[in-house]
């Protein structure tokens, strides 16, 4: 069996043959009149035409039969089969420029008519072809793929070519997004953009990334959390508003833990904690009807049900570890977790019938934690209170704490709505709904440690 550098040699040399015969092997321009998924849904109507179009795509599979080649192809909204017979209607030099330089993973053009073979497969004829992009390396086995986990979460791109089942979550995970996102524009949310480089890394408890602005001289972090920019809008006079995109907590990996993730934050003023588990509660149903069309799904083994009213339960007297190891993993069916002590979050406001308890809550489902909530602070003493203790905490060493923010302070006293606070961690929904157990199988390119 020949060695990765042995083919890429013997594909090197293709490369060469192809510029040989004055052939670029890596064209600016290509011709496509129909996508393959389209050329399948049509396939009726444009071979009753008979008219000559053109496909595009990458070879997935060859099977040769002297003057007659069959290969399939994909161009990632589809698969499709070409029939390649020499002279007929195939150019000589065409079969023979595909017999000698082409191979398994190179992009393609083809011209051809469509028809159905004995086997009532849908399959282009082709009258002529044409290189798009040369491979140098072989694909991984069909059957096969990369074997080895790592290896398939630092070239997830031979991932996504070799598990159709892989192509098909992110697909999933780009859904998510999309009906959660129109959900809230829907709900007349005002969707911002707001920045990166924070000076404070403030609105939650996580230890920071920092970096470095040389031209101010000054050290930046990375988000946590974009909770106090959102209030600050709402400050503002903005009543409704979400952010969607990447916070970065400088803490430990594992199966739900990636250094980098995808969250969502949304702040509606006049909101509390009840309306904000309405709300979420008619989310989530939005979202798993887009999915799977009903309001049910399977995950561990379990069928995970959204039809009656989410069961809402008082967080127990333990310790967040105890939560984390013994209740959360039985909590499978929709629960909210509510009444939080007050040192569980800094920004929560106090519940109005017990001040030793916070106006928050979690949701939990199939055992993992999706989403923080709570009624948020907007008094400014009070505020500046619970940033004293966190100031105490970090003078003591700890490290997740949110630091004073005198700015937030400020925008506080010149008067803040009462509004109810949302953050959901996008993956860890992706994990559920997709029924994987790994947060990196469901970031495009985690976080990982260097080979060497």
């Amino acid at each position: 069996m020949a060695s990765i550098d042995e083919i890429r040699e013997g594909r090197l040399a293709k490369l060469r043959e192809l510029e040989k015969r004055g052939i670029n092997p890596y064209p600016t321009t290509s011709k496509q009149d129909k996508t393959l998924s389209e050329a399948s849904k049509d396939f009726d109507t444009l071979a009753e035409k008979g008219e000559s179009l053109h496909l595009v795509g990458r070879i997935l599979g060859i099977r040769g039969q002297g003057k007659i080649v069959f290969f399939d192809f994909d161009d990632g909204t589809g698969k499709f089969q070409a029939l390649l017979k020499r002279g007929e209607p195939t150019k000589e030099e065409d079969f023979e420029l595909f017999n000698e330089t082409f191979d398994i993973g190179d992009f393609i053009e083809v011209k051809g008519t469509l028809f159905l073979t004995k086997q009532s497969e849908k399959t282009i004829l082709v009258e002529s072809l044409r290189m798009l992009a040369k491979s140098l390396r072989p694909l991984p086995e069909k059957w096969h793929g990369l074997q080895d986990v790592e290896e398939r979460f630092r070239k997830r791109y031979l991932d996504l070519i070799a598990s159709p089942e892989v192509k098909a979550r992110f697909m999933t995970r780009s859904k998510i997004i999309s009906l959660i996102r129109q959900f809230y524009l829907d709900k007349d949310f005002v969707e911002v953009d707001l920045p990166n480089l924070q000076p404070l890394a403030g609105g939650a408890t996580a230890a920071p990334f920092t970096t470095r602005h040389n031209a101010l001289g000054m050290d930046f972090f990375l988000p946590i959390a974009q909770e106090l920019y959102i209030k600050m809008l709402l400050a503002g006079g903005i009543p409704k508003v979400f952010e969607l995109g990447k916070r970065f907590r400088n803490e430990g990996i594992d199966t739900t833990h990636n250094p980098e993730f995808t969250m969502l934050e949304s702040n509606e003023a006049y909101a509390d904690a009840a309306h904000q588990r309405a709300f979420i509660q008619e989310l989530m149903r939005h979202v798993v009807k887009g999915v799977f069309g009903k309001l049910s799904f399977e995950y561990d083994g379990n069928v995970i049900d959204l039809e009656a009213d989410f069961t809402v339960m008082k967080f127990p007297d333990m310790s967040d570890d105890e939560y984390k190891k013994t209740l959360r993993p039985t909590l499978i069916q929709p629960t909210f977790l509510i009444d939080y002590p007050v040192a569980a979050n800094p920004f929560a406001k106090r519940k109005d019938d017990n001040p030793d308890l916070i106006d928050r809550f979690q949701l939990v489902m199939g055992g993992v934690e999706l989403v923080n909530a709570f009624s948020e602070l907007n008094n400014p003493i009070d505020q500046k209170e619970r940033y004293i203790e966190q100031d105490k905490k970090g003078k003591k060493g700890e490290k997740d704490i949110s630091p004073s923010d005198m700015e937030y302070l400020e925008a506080m006293e010149y008067g803040m709505p009462p509004n109810g606070g949302i953050g959901i961690g996008i993956d860890r929904l992706v994990m559920l709904i997709t029924g994987v157990h790994n947060i990196k199988e469901v970031i495009l390119f985690p976080t990982l440690k260097p080979r060497n």
